[in-house]
């Protein structure tokens, strides 16, 4: 490996043994190295093998080429926004940006924006949760104990709702529907999906 590719695995390697919250000690363990080896490829000052590659792409559910900073896709899976089909991520991305332009003309601009984190970064929250459930992000991530901390932030969203209506008539706003094209499209599709898990299913 080149210094380069050397220096972006190793703080990768360290990056990913704190998002766990595990000692250095529990890693090197685990991995089947010392402690001491294990610090230094994660400081850079040795290179280690591909076979410890793959042990530590497993270990930490993410693809050797990520580990190796050739990919920013953890999982191999290539995310492009711009994409319109059916379930594009792009969508998302500019119904939000819509909803965050739409936030900062309400009166409140500052109620409207906190009201808009805290209801996004609950909802991500429950999102990462499903995967912790599903395997696909590791238990040790969340502190509340994950069985029950979705109901947790289904519960605390639905107090967000309670304690601010972001809802303005287009009068008060001068906001028209037709503008929003990407937030028409995500509610369309929520609606349609609510229809048919629960009402056509």
């Amino acid at each position: 490996m080149n210094k380069e590719k050397v220096s972006k695995f190793s703080s990768v390697l360290s990056q990913l043994r704190k998002e766990r919250g595990i000692s250095q000690k529990k890693a090197a363990t685990d991995l089947g190295i010392s402690q001491a080896l294990l610090s230094h490829y994660e400081k850079g000052i040795r290179e280690c093998g591909l076979d410890f590659v793959i042990r530590c792409s497993e270990y930490y559910g993410v693809t050797s080429d990520y580990l190796l900073g050739m990919s920013d896709s953890r999982t191999g899976v290539s995310i492009n926004l711009d994409d319109e089909n059916n379930h594009s991520l792009g969508t998302l991305a500019n119904a939000t940006k819509q909803l965050l332009d739409v936030a900062s003309t309400v009166s409140s601009a500052e109620d409207a924006n906190k009201f808009l984190y805290d209801y996004y970064l609950l909802s991500l929250y429950r999102g990462a949760l499903t995967l912790a459930k599903a395997g696909a992000l590791p238990k040790e991530l969340f502190k509340i104990d994950y069985t029950i901390a979705r109901d947790l932030a289904s519960a605390a969203i639905a107090v967000q709702d309670a304690k601010f209506v972001l809802i303005e008539d287009r009068s008060r706003t001068g906001t028209d529907g037709t503008q929003h094209t990407a937030i028409k499209e995500l509610i369309d599709r929520a609606e349609q999906q609510i229809l048919e898990s629960f009402i056509l299913g």
